[in-house]
């Protein structure tokens, strides 16, 4: 055993040599060659020229499947000395000494040409397609070719005849490649680790049952004696997979062929004093082995299986940076607690925490100091509750924790304790000290109630905590409630009022400053609640957009007001085009263009007919300045609204082939009473004119506002001095009358708009002066 011992030590070296030079490669494969070959010589049973096993083939196809391709040569070569070497060092001729160096090369060459061509080129024997590879390639075809070689050699030799020199040497060949490959190219079992007791059991009872199995007792009953090793087989394939099947076969071949060399054991007894002793050996060990690696194979292919379908569950419920529990998990958890009642005064509580200025701490210090902040948050989150509770993250700096039977005191005090514990200072980077907050909505369900009632309630919670300022918990009281049913109940309206099509639009008048008549018509939606009345945007909009159904409402709107324009335009022989108010974000999300084509095919309108009102307060990004180039293209007209005031600027006017430049309602509000509104709308007014674009006034209420405009030269204007919003008849009963909207006085009536100082009248108003009517 301890020449056993050192030849696998001395081959467990070709597996680290795949990035070793050359040379290296060589001499560590020709030395484990020819320590193999001597080893196995010492095997050799009571026929001529039959070894019980021929492990160098083993090592020579194990070479060539853990070595790259460029390095074959070097193993090849290696193989080649160590054969020349071992065979001269025999005595043997020269021309037999060729065949065998031919027969050593074309063996493990066969088989790891077949191999890389078949899908294994790393010999693996898992999965166990991959077993069944290496056994039909590795174990019967190479030492077939190999074999047939040697064998026609040693019979021009005189060896023996053909036929049992080829058996002997094709068993011998392929028991060496079945019991030593594995041990080369397998790897240790994954997974949790064996018990040592369980190792040491099995090599203990393996070794005392392979020497009963060899030792002659005397009686028939010996020659059923070898099966006695089959089970250990199975337990070294069930337990220590296919490396430890490996070791296992390694060790009994060499045990069993020393002992039926010397001619004891059941198969010397049975096959005779010549070489049929040693052939029943081989049989039994290449059959014992192969079925042995196949199970431990199969095995492994189970346990790999397992193993994926648990890791995936894990990822499906698991959040992947804090390893918390994620949203699907979460909602699990939370309608099985709500599913069992609680004790009386008792439920299941509902934290959601949300880190206060997470943007801002993430913008200072990264998104991986960010990412890394999450993580500690998380775990100081886990481990400042209880084994019942669960913790989950169901958005990037949101944190829900569920508690399992507590009162609503109980939630306080936990929520509170969370809230300090996270205010502890957090070091980022081992460097940056950060102090998180954290604000907390708590609620305890009611008997009865549902999780997504229980969510919302604690939602409403954290919204009047993060009113109070950074760091606060708020507990679900009666009005709370009361405020979470209405919303819900305005929610579910909403969705049947899309449904029902009770959401219609109203259409306010665009008017031509110059000529009183109708330029244009803004869609402004309207809801005809059941309970309510007519509801304008401001009472269901704000709602519609928290709820995801933004795109939903713009499809309706797009459609009812491409309808009305095509009514009207039959009507009174020709309409102005109808505006859809649509925002930055919707842009930006790509789907718009594709709603418009929607709508223009359904009502068979033409592009000309639509305008799209984009507020300025929010930037474009990329996909939106596309998606209203490839609109205008179509023939859509463009107006930037809510222009001169929040956050708008002159950088949204770049780029974007506007067709009408509206001024905010806030500044139009201003107009006839702050002369600096005026310097302002008069600088708004010029540029415009300057890049082309026509513009109009948003809001106007008062008639000194027209007046303002009408003076600076503003093209349209809208409010409800002009006209309030009007029904799709109501308007195009109006367009049939060809209504004219301002009086021939008030139009284009040049009057004196005072200045809010001397600088500015005499540069951008005065310019401006030059360009009105006279």
């Amino acid at each position: 055993m301890s020449a056993v011992r050192s030849a696998t030590e001395t081959v467990g070296l070709i597996g680290r040599l795949g990035t070793a030079p050359g040379p290296l490669a060589f001499v560590a494969v020709g030395l484990s060659y020819l320590t193999l070959t001597q080893l196995a010589m010492s095997l050799q049973g009571p026929g001529p020229q039959v070894p019980v096993l021929w492990p160098a083939a083993g090592l020579s196809l194990a070479a060539l499947m853990l070595l790259p391709t460029d390095r074959w040569i070097w193993a090849l070569g290696a193989i080649a000395l160590a054969e020349l070497a071992g065979d001269v060092a025999w005595g043997y001729s020269v021309a037999v000494t060729f065949g065998w160096i031919l027969s050593s090369a074309v063996l493990p060459l066969v088989g790891a040409v077949l191999l890389r061509r078949f899908g294994n080129p790393s010999g693996s024997l898992v999965p166990a397609r991959q077993l069944v590879l290496f056994l039909g390639f590795g174990v019967v075809v190479g030492p077939v070719a190999g074999s047939f070689i040697a064998a026609g050699v040693s019979a021009l030799a005189r060896f023996g005849e053909f036929p049992t020199l080829w058996s002997g040497y094709f068993v011998g060949d392929a028991l060496g490649v079945l019991v030593l490959t594995p041990l080369l190219v397998a790897r240790p079992a994954g997974g949790p680790a064996r018990p040592r007791r369980e190792l040491t059991a099995l090599v203990l009872s393996t070794t005392l049952a392979c020497t009963a199995v060899f030792t002659d007792f005397g009686g028939s009953w010996i020659v059923t004696m070898p099966y006695v090793i089959v089970p250990f087989f199975a337990w070294a394939a069930l337990r220590f997979g296919t490396f430890g099947t490996a070791c296992l076969s390694l060790g009994v071949t060499v045990l069993a062929g020393a002992f039926t060399a010397m001619g004891q054991g059941p198969f010397a007894l049975a096959g005779g004093p010549e070489g049929a002793a040693v052939t029943l050996l081989q049989v039994f060990l290449a059959i014992t082995v192969s079925f042995s690696l196949l199970l431990a194979a199969l095995v492994s292919d189970l346990s790999d299986r397992r193993h994926s379908e648990e890791t995936l569950r894990h990822q499906a419920m698991h959040d992947t940076l804090t390893g918390l529990a994620n949203r699907c998990r979460f909602t699990e958890a939370i309608e099985a607690a709500l599913a069992v009642p609680g004790e009386l005064g008792r439920g299941t509580g509902l934290l959601v925490c949300d880190l206060d200025l997470f943007k801002t701490v993430n913008d200072r210090v990264g998104h991986k100091g960010g990412d890394d902040l999450l993580v500690q948050v998380a775990e100081r989150l886990r481990t400042s509750v209880r084994d019942e509770d669960l913790v989950a993250r169901i958005s990037g700096d949101e944190f829900v924790v569920l508690l399992a039977e507590v009162d609503e005191a109980d939630a306080e005090g936990v929520a509170r304790r969370l809230a300090d514990v996270v205010a502890q200072p957090v070091l980022l980077d081992r460097q940056r000290e950060v102090r998180p907050s954290i604000s907390i909505g708590a609620a305890v369900a009611e008997p009865g109630e549902g999780a997504d009632s229980l969510f919302r309630v604690a939602d409403a919670a954290l919204y009047q905590a993060k009113r109070r300022g950074r760091g606060r918990v708020v507990v679900a009281d009666g009005a709370l409630r009361d405020q979470a049913r209405a919303q819900v109940r305005v929610e579910d309206d909403v969705r049947a009022a899309l449904a029902a099509q009770q959401i219609t639009c109203h259409f306010q008048p665009v008017v031509d400053l110059a000529s009183g008549r109708l330029a244009g018509a803004e869609a402004t939606v309207r809801w005809r609640h059941a309970d309510l009345g007519l509801l304008d945007a401001e009472r269901f909009l704000p709602t519609v957009e928290a709820m995801g159904l933004g795109d939903r409402l713009l499809e309706t709107v797009l459609v009812q007001s491409l309808r009305a324009q095509m009514r009207w335009a039959g009507a009174a022989g020709g309409c102005p085009p109808v505006s859809v108010n649509v925002s930055a974000l919707q842009l930006g999300s790509g789907a718009v263009l594709n709603m418009v084509l929607h709508a223009l095919a359904e009502t068979d309108a033409p592009a000309e007919a639509l305008c799209l009102e984009v507020n300025g307060i929010r930037p474009l990004d990329d996909l939106g300045a596309a998606t209203l180039h490839q609109l205008h293209a179509l023939g859509v007209h463009l107006v930037l609204d809510g222009f001169g005031t929040g956050g708008s600027s002159v950088k949204h006017l770049a780029g974007i082939p506007w067709d009408q430049l509206k001024i905010d309602r806030s500044l139009v509000a201003e107009l006839g009473a702050d002369p600096a509104a005026a310097d302002t709308a008069r600088a708004i007014l010029a540029m415009a004119r300057a890049l082309g674009i026509r513009t109009g006034a948003d809001g106007v209420a008062q008639i000194g506002q027209l007046d303002t405009l009408v003076a600076l030269g503003c093209d349209l204007a809208q409010g409800p001095l002009l006209s309030r919003p009007e029904s799709a008849e109501e308007l195009g009963r109006m367009l049939t009358d060809d209504r004219v909207w301002l009086d021939e006085d008030i139009r284009r009536v040049p009057r004196p708009v005072p200045s809010s100082s001397p600088g500015v009248s005499g540069s951008v108003a005065g310019a401006v002066a030059q360009e009105l009517p006279a």
